[in-house]
Order: structure tokens, then sequence, then C-alpha cells
């Protein structure tokens, strides 16, 4: 097991045992945390599954300027650990951002295991009938959603609402019944308003999602395959309802194991949102954000953490507090301990 030493630290503060500066700590990394060193004993400890997060910075000239460190000039960086109670904040001398980050994904893709990609989704369990009655009602459900799907659509608003009520039925775990409503309602909006209508692809990308969540992994793909296909031609590759459905396909694959094509069509995704929003536009942070996650899932450790830092980097100080960059930092703190696996 190798550790990693990073001498010429400062304590700042943060931590409800340690009120004082203390400086001339090393920190050194192992596989089951991060341990600060005064000369001859621990000063304190962070173990991995405590983090909350982890943030390496480019000091300020106004955070340096608060704290007993102002008046050195080594290019040397901030390392925030995010705990339960609060963050613990320290200044790593001599060392500069960019180098501190590296470091780090260096040391923690030579101690982790090796790369094994998370397995694709189980199918879920069956539903529990506990007697002929159960039996009887989970019918009576089936029948009343297929029913429902197959009434005629007078309006776009009536289309939604039964869109919204077989999500209400995904999200419950009923999938069967999302599927019986969605089928017949796919063929009628077709009919209603265009095979290719907006709102008929968004049933079938609701039927595709169905199938994936119900396990029938096959015909999931297959629907949104279609549905991004047609969503390219009526909207363009770079348009703002494909990008959501080629983002959804992406996700399909990663639940069948199959990281390739996911990874592919994400990296498809950034590049197009960089090119209509621009590379630091929220949505295309939250689709880097995305690929970041199933690198992650296939494997590939140094090169999501460098894109979960990408993340952070691409929102101001005043969005610290962003989703986003609240999953980035809780996200860094993941991968860089050595034991975590997909």
């Amino acid at each position: 097991m190798s550790t990693l030493a990073i001498p010429d630290v400062t304590y700042l503060d943060g931590h409800p045992r340690r009120a004082d500066e203390t400086p001339a700590l090393t920190a050194v990394f192992h596989r089951s945390g991060i341990v600060l060193r005064r000369r001859v004993r621990r000063f304190l400890i962070f173990r991995w599954p405590h983090l909350r997060g982890l943030e390496v910075r480019t000091p300020s000239f106004l955070t340096l300027a608060m704290t007993s460190v102002w008046s050195r000039d080594d290019g040397g960086s901030f390392l925030h650990l995010h705990l339960d109670h609060g963050v613990c904040r320290l200044y790593v001398g001599g060392i500069d951002s960019p180098a501190l980050r590296a470091l780090l994904a260096s040391w923690v893709a030579r101690e982790a295991d090796p790369p094994q990609p998370l397995p694709a989704m189980p199918p879920p369990p069956a539903p529990a009938i506990a007697d002929p009655l159960d039996a009887v009602r989970l019918s009576l459900d089936v029948w009343r959603a297929s029913g429902l799907g197959r009434e005629s659509l007078h309006s776009r608003s009536t289309l939604a609402c039964r869109l919204d009520l077989a999500e209400d039925h995904r999200r419950c775990g009923r999938f069967t019944e999302a599927i019986a409503l969605l089928e017949p309602l796919a063929a009628g909006a077709a009919q209603a308003f265009g095979p290719v209508d907006e709102d008929t692809l968004k049933v079938r990308n609701a039927l595709g999602q169905a199938y994936l969540a119900a396990g029938d992994v096959d015909d999931g793909l297959d629907v949104l395959r279609e549905v991004v296909v047609a969503a390219e031609h009526l909207h363009g590759t770079d348009g703002e309802l494909t990008l959501v459905f080629r983002n959804n396909l992406a996700v399909g694959y990663q639940q069948a194991g199959q990281y390739a094509q996911a990874i592919e069509l994400h990296e498809q995704n950034v590049r197009y949102s960089e090119q209509q929003h621009g590379r630091d536009d929220l949505q295309t942070v939250g689709r880097r954000n995305n690929l970041a996650a199933t690198l992650a899932f296939a494997g590939y450790r140094e090169r999501a953490i460098g894109l979960y830092w990408g993340v952070l980097d691409a929102l101001p100080g005043a969005d610290r507090n962003h989703s986003l960059a609240v999953t980035a930092r809780q996200n860094l703190a993941i991968l860089h301990n050595p034991s975590w696996k997909p």
C-alpha cells in the first residue's frame, strides 16, 4: 500500500476540535483517509467515508489576505475538505492548483484496484402477489391504463396529462401499467399529431424509458434510438430536444452496461452544447457532469476526476452552492478514495 505525503501544509480552520491556524504540517494520503501530521504525532485525520466533498482552489488575493499565509508568494493552493459539520480549509504551499489536482489523481489511479465497470442494471423483481385478489387488482390496473391510452386524443393538453400519469406509474415502480398506457398512447399521438411530431416523440421517449425500467433493455434501446434519429431530422443534431433524447439514450446504454456507446453519446452532447451555448453555460456544464458520471461508472477514474474539476471551474464563486458544484465536490471525494468501486 503506497501513500502520498505532501509537506508544507497549513491548517486554517473549519474543524470543531482545532481553532488555531497551524503551519508546518504534512498531509498523508493513504487508503483509509487523509492524515495531517506534525513532525512526531498526528494532528487530524479524515476518513474517506466521512468526507462529503473535496475541492482544490487557486487562492484569490482576498482569501489569502484573510489568513496568515497571505505574504507567501509560493504559488500554493487551497485544499477544502467538506465534512458534516463544515469545511476544513488547508493551504498547500509550493504546489499550485493544477499540479495538486494532477498529483492527487495520479496517486489514486496508482493506489486503486484495477478498474471494473459497474455491471448492467438487473431487471426489477416481479410484483409481489400475495393472493388471488392482488392478481385481480393488478390486472384491473393494467386494463384501466391500457384503456386510457386508447381513448381519443382531443388536445395536446390531454396527451400531456396522460403522459404525466404514465410517468407517475414509472416513478412508483408500476412499470407494467406505464407501458400499458404508453404503447397505445404513442400510436394515438402518431395518428393525431403525426409520427415525428414533438409531442409524439416525447411519448415514445417515455415509452423507451419505461421499457428500460421494466428490464426490457432491447425494446427500450430500440425505441430511444428511433426517437433520437427522428429528433435529429426534425430539430437538428444540436436541437434542445435532440440533446435531451440523446442523453436518455446514453443513460439507457449505461444501464445496459454498454459504456462505449453511452460515453460516445454524452461526448456528442457536450460537443454540441458547447457549440450551441458555450463551454461554461450551465446546460453544457450539466452535460459534462453526466459524461463524468458515466466515465466513473465505466472505470475511467482519472478522466472522470478531470471532468469534475472542469465542472467546478466553470461555476463562478456565486454558484459554488449550485447543485452541480455540490455534486462535483461529493463525487471528487468519492473518486479520490482508493477503495471506491463503481
